[in-house]
Order: structure tokens, then C-alpha cells, then sequence
């Protein structure tokens, strides 16, 4: 066992941003990641004749497929995918290598553990790493299968590839891809790394990097915020923040919708009325699809320019693509910029949205589509306005959204 023993207490995650060097990689494969940029971890693999033997297999996988594959885009997803067996097989030879070198095992469970993303559920192995391995494997299944094998994303509409998978030309495309990829892969890369590089390649080539946008978002739009929060008084105000749900517009070139307008201008009333120190604005590149704004920004442009806002008083979550991940997402940099967790904070948005929050069948669909409730306490406090408690659980990983996991 590599991680700590089991326990009903999992290990608090540290309340700091996580850092993104590669931020679209880092995003969907955090754990994998660390492994590669962890000397010590590395130095361990490379003492595994299992996960070298792994490693030879994929590579000669990726470029079998190559030559094999021509435009058939199914064969390339078999070829690059991991099978259950297989991703079992990793697991353990993960779990053995690191046993055998503890010391790098400590380090890298620790820094897994800091992070959140992979909490231990009740009857779950501790072990953080093979974790983490299996939650990287289950995202690049998802990607093959959507952006090389056509199946449906969670959001058929907003999700999908930019072109369709049945026909030759894409088809081609993904060849060259591959035929890319082949051509850099290098004989001694790690047995994740061809088919995590598969996996970001149809991303690259569909347009769908939206999880990396605006990443680090604390060197860039939340820096200021981020620096003012360190000032604020909590106990001064009734919530920790008013959490602002995008709307995206259906006409192209419309760059706020008017839903989007209107909540907008009661997040001001009430951030002018004092209800809270600073508005967080939740939305991403989603309506229509593949569209250049992104419903954040845009929500907070108007909040500054036409409702005298403080730029340094807007918090920007530029990901969310649903209502589930509106609120989980906001819990993210409620907890991360080390807000108070213990506070509710209040979602301010329209009539329909705000009946629809507070209905049973939203707390059914966070747990269908996340696997967990990102919310406590929930109570409609006026026609407009939801008050909740974040939950820890909101930092867990989901594999099945590679545009916002």
C-alpha cells in the first residue's frame, strides 16, 4: 500500500491554487503530471520491468497504428486506448514500484494528497496514486471515445467534436495527428505518455482547450481579487460571495445574453447593498458552440463598466458549462483562495434558475453527472437568490468533462 491507511477522515486538501505549468495537461492528468516532473517518482518507474514492458507495448501500439489504422478513426481509438485489464495492470505495478521505494512514494502521495482531486471514498483503496492513475486513464478513454469514436459527450449540443467522426476527412485528420505524434515519440517515454499525448491532440484539433483557457487564473484575471481578499473582513458581511451563473447567448456574435444581463444587475444591487465582499462570475466558451466569448469575462466587463463594480471585487470562474458546475466550480475558488468555507455563499440569478436550485432533481443531477453534491444548506432566501454551503467534495476531478474536469 503506497498511500496512508483508510480511514474515515480523508487528508484535508491544502486551501491554495493549484499550480499549472502546462495548464490543459495539468488539468485533465494532474497526477500523471507530478509523476513526470517528480525526479524521485520517475527514478522508481524506471526500476519497473512491468511498467517498462508497458511502456514498449504503447509505443509500438501508437506507431502500429499508424500503419495500420489509415483513416478508420475507431481503429486508432483501440489502438491508443487502455483496456480494463490493462489499467488494472498499471495500477498494481504503480503500487509495487512505489511500495519498494517509499521515500519517493511519500513525497508524491503528499503532494497528491495536497491537492484534493483524488479523495479516498469509504471502501476505496488509499492508495492516492493508483488513484490518480486511474481517474487519467478513465479521462483519455473519454476523450478517444467522443473525439475519435463519435460517441455522445454530456452535452451533445455544446460538447461534441468540431467535425464529424464518420467521414474521411476526418479520418485523415486524425492520421496525421497520429502520424505526428508518432514522429515525436521518444523510446524512452513513460507508458502513459502516447496516450495522453493521443488524448490532447483531438482536443487540439477540435477546438475543445477549453479547460486551459485563462489558466493560471490567479497570475492573470483573479490577481487582483485575489490580492484584495486578503484584506477582507468576513465577518463584516452576510456571505462570503455572490456567485453570478452565466446564460450564454444562442445568436452568434451576441456577447452577453440578456438572461446573463439581467442577473448581472441584481449581482450589483446587492454587492452596492453590501450582502458581500466580492462577486464571482461562473461561465464558460459555451453558447453558441465553439463561441469566442466566454460568459465570465463578459458578465464581468458589464459589472465594471455599467455597474461600477471594482475590477479587483470579481472573482472570474471562466469553465462552468452547466448549473452543476457553476456552483461546484465557485466552491473550487471559494476554498482554493482560502475564503471561509463555513460561510454560505448566495447564487444570485432569475426566477427559473433559482426554483430549479432548490428542487430535489438539481441535487439528482450533481450526483448523477459528478458523482457528489457540491452544496449543504440549501434555502431560496428571495425570488432571486440561493444560499449554500461549499463542500470540499466540489475539488474532486471529473474525468467525464475533459472541458472543465
Amino acid at each position: 500500500m503506497v498511500g496512508p491507511a483508510l480511514s474515515a477522515e480523508p487528508p484535508v486538501p491544502a486551501p491554495k491554487p493549484l499550480v499549472y505549468k502546462q495548464p490543459l495537461r495539468d488539468k485533465l492528468f494532474y497526477g500523471l503530471s507530478l509523476l513526470a516532473r517528480d525526479p524521485q517518482a520517475l527514478a522508481a518507474v524506471a526500476t519497473s520491468p512491468d511498467l517498462s514492458r508497458l511502456a514498449a507495448e504503447r509505443r509500438a501500439r501508437a506507431r502500429g497504428a499508424v500503419e495500420a489504422c489509415g483513416g478508420d478513426t475507431g481503429c486508432y481509438v483501440r489502438g491508443f486506448d487502455w483496456s480494463e485489464a490493462e489499467v488494472d495492470a498499471v495500477g498494481q505495478a504503480l503500487a509495487a514500484t512505489l511500495k519498494a521505494h517509499p521515500k519517493a512514494a511519500r513525497r508524491l502521495v503528499a503532494t497528491l494528497d495536497a491537492s484534493g482531486l483524488y479523495p479516498a471514498m469509504p471502501g476505496q483503496d488509499a492508495d492516492v496514486v493508483v488513484r490518480a492513475w486511474t481517474q487519467a486513464a478513465a479521462t483519455a478513454h473519454h476523450i478517444l471515445a467522443v473525439y475519435g469514436g463519435g460517441e455522445k459527450p454530456r452535452g451533445p449540443a455544446i460538447d461534441g467534436p468540431a467535425y464529424d467522426v464518420a467521414t474521411p476527412a476526418y479520418g485523415a485528420l486524425v492520421k496525421s495527428a497520429a502520424s505526428v505524434l508518432a514522429d515525436g515519440l521518444a523510446d524512452d517515454s513513460l507508458f502513459f505518455e502516447p496516450t495522453e499525448a493521443f488524448a490532447l491532440l483531438l482536443l487540439e484539433i477540435n477546438r475543445r482547450d477549453e479547460a486551459g483557457r485563462l489558466e493560471p487564473l490567479e497570475a492573470g484575471e483573479n490577481k487582483a481579487a485575489l490580492a484584495r481578499l486578503k484584506t477582507v473582513k468576513w465577518a463584516s458581511y452576510p456571505y462570503t460571495a455572490l456567485v453570478v451563473p452565466g446564460y450564454g447567448p444562442e445568436t452568434a456574435g451576441v456577447a452577453l445574453s440578456a438572461p446573463s444581463l439581467l442577473r448581472v444587475k441584481l449581482a450589483a444591487k446587492r454587492f452596492h447593498d453590501g450582502k458581500a465582499p466580492v462577486i464571482i462570475v461562473s461561465g464558460g466558451y459555451v453558447h453558441p458552440n465553439q463561441t469566442p466569448y466566454n460568459e465570465a469575462l463578459e458578465m464581468k466587463k458589464a459589472l465594471v463598466q455599467d455597474y461600477g463594480v471594482p475590477a479587483d471585487a470579481i472573482l472570474v470562474e471562466p469553465h462552468a458549462r452547466h448549473t452543476t458546475t457553476n456552483l461546484r466550480n465557485a466552491d473550487r475558488l471559494i476554498y482554493r483562495y482560502g475564503m471561509p468555507m463555513d460561510r454560505k455563499a448566495l447564487v444570485v440569478t432569475d426566477l427559473g434558475q433559482s426554483g430549479y436550485i432548490t428542487e430535489d432533481r438539481f441535487a439528482t443531477r450533481n450526483q448523477e453527472d459528478l458523482g457528489y453534491v457540491p452544496f449543504t444548506g440549501l434555502e431560496r432566501v428571495s425570488p432571486f437568490d440561493v444560499a449554500y454551503l461549499p463542500t470540499l467534495s466540489a475539488l474532486t476531478l471529473d474525468a467525464g468533462d475533459p472541458l472543465d474536469p
